[in-house]
């Protein structure tokens, strides 16, 4: 009892484990243990901390344990002659990783040779003859570019062969990151099918908010050895599980955002009839948001992205992290035709206090610009929309260095293996592609004059610069399309 007391850690073991009786106790009979034995079972490792014992000044080294059955928001710091050593083995092998920010491409078609037996997975794991025949056939239809379902009864190895997939595509050098979209019932399963079969840093993302903010801190990127923050874009998990609802509603990779406008730059491009301030830019952006989302025929979650995103912050506080993000995956109808649907808005003017100072029935006085925006509002939505997909998903953290003039051949975006495909000219290439993702997001739609006098870009030394009337035309038919406000 002496030498329990002195240790200092007891107290806070002895606190967790009378908060999970508490919780257990109308579950279990008198008679039943109430203790899970896998509360004491060291799940993961998630960070290291080096420091000194107070009574000798030894140096003394505490792991942050995630522990079996409970969640990343009960990790605690414990001793490292108190951890597994090959916990610690499997922690230090995940730190000691470089980080992965360039993807590498898919292999071709022609690659694809059929696997004649199964090789030997972890802990010394084979394939039955008729799984083998599935991984061969999701591999053929991986490397031919193809989706398929893999649909067999229950019981077969479902699970097993998709693992066994994606472990021969990680030895074919495509080392992820993978996404594993399941049902909640089954996560737990595939984490331990992994855990099993291969030697993936696997993890799963789902729980609270604050094991949801753990996992983003610990287990998601590899961090700098300087400073330790975080590599945006450098995965420290090889294959992450979650649920088809926190895809939709907390994926960490659409969570940041900055300021909506860039309203500076609308200023130096456009040609108004009177001084107009960057506030002034921003009321006019939002009064014709608003008038698009109140005559906006489609999915409400485009509704609920758009008024998210204009809605203007509490007590002139920074703007908050947008979180309808499920319409991005929606196409926008785009025309007139199909089949109309009644107008469904769920934003009433009269309601919302704020929305009065942007109200366009005041404020858009002209009749004919009016009728002009109403027929293209669908329009307007999938611009802001994919721009703002564009920003966040594609430029990411080179946003400003692209704005602030940054030549292409410096700035490092990703480009996804496409699909041959016919291309504009000749010496049509990956920078040619990058090139124009950021002319879009610096100069905006269809400005391929403007970009092709860009300096920044390709296709200025490639394909020569444009008439300086051709720029001016474009640039003013493109403020005659916004309108003289």
């Amino acid at each position: 009892m002496e030498q329990l007391e002195k240790d200092k850690r007891i107290h806070q073991k002895i606190k967790r484990f009378k908060t999970k009786h508490a919780q257990m106790r109308h579950i279990f009979q008198e008679d039943e243990e109430p203790f899970n034995p896998d509360y004491v079972e060291v799940d993961r490792i998630l960070d290291v901390s080096h420091s000194v014992d107070k009574d000798n000044g030894e140096p003394v080294i505490y792991y942050l344990v995630k522990w079996c059955s409970l969640p990343y928001e009960d990790a605690t710091w414990e001793l490292k002659e108190d951890v597994d050593e090959g916990k610690v083995e499997e922690f230090s092998k995940i730190q000691n990783r470089q980080p992965r920010l360039k993807r590498m491409p898919r292999p071709p078609a022609s690659s694809w040779k059929k696997l004649e037996e199964t090789r030997e997975y972890k802990n010394g794991n084979t394939l039955r003859e008729y799984q083998l025949e599935g991984v061969n056939w999701l591999l053929f239809n991986w490397y031919n570019r193809q989706n398929c379902i893999l649909a067999d009864e229950m019981g077969l190895g479902k699970t097993i062969q998709s693992i066994a997939l994606l472990s021969e595509v990680y030895a074919a050098n495509v080392q992820g990151p993978f996404l594993v979209i399941a049902p909640l019932s089954t996560i737990t399963n595939w984490e331990r099918e992994f855990s099993t079969w291969t030697h993936m840093n696997a993890i799963v993302y789902h729980g609270s908010l604050a094991s949801r903010q753990m996992i983003q801190q610990y287990e998601m990127y590899c961090k700098d050895d300087k400073v330790s923050h975080l590599i945006p874009g450098a995965y420290k998990f090889d294959a992450l599980i979650t649920t088809f609802e926190m895809v939709l509603s907390d994926c960490p990779e659409l969570r940041e955002i900055s300021c909506w406008g860039r309203w500076r730059d609308i200023l130096s491009h456009a040609r108004c009839k009177r001084h107009l301030s960057e506030r002034d830019v921003e009321t006019i952006c939002r009064v014709i948001l608003v008038f698009c989302l109140l005559h906006y025929r489609g999915d409400e979650n485009i509704k609920s992205f758009i008024w998210e995103l204009i809605t203007p912050p509490e007590n002139g506080r920074e703007p908050q992290t947008l979180l309808n993000h499920s319409g991005l995956s929606i196409p926008v109808p785009r025309g007139r035709k199909g089949k109309r649907v009644k107008a469904q808005s769920t934003f009433d003017v009269q309601k919302v206090e704020w929305i009065r100072k942007y109200n366009p029935d005041t404020l858009l006085l002209d009749d004919s610009y009016r009728k002009h925006l109403k027929h293209q509002c669908n329009k307007v939505l999938l611009r802001v929309r994919m721009l703002y997909y564009l920003k966040q998903e594609v430029i990411g953290e080179h946003a400003d260095s692209v704005l602030k003039g940054a030549d292409i051949r410096d700035v490092d975006i990703w480009m996804p293996e496409m699909e041959q495909q016919e291309v504009p000219a000749g010496w049509w290439d990956s920078e040619a592609d990058r090139s124009l993702l950021a002319g879009v997001f610096k100069h905006g739609y269809e400005m391929y004059t403007t970009m092709r006098a860009d300096p920044c870009l390709c296709f200025l030394e490639r394909a020569g610069r444009p008439d300086d009337k051709a720029i001016d035309a474009e640039q003013h038919t493109g403020d005659a399309e916004l309108g003289d406000e």
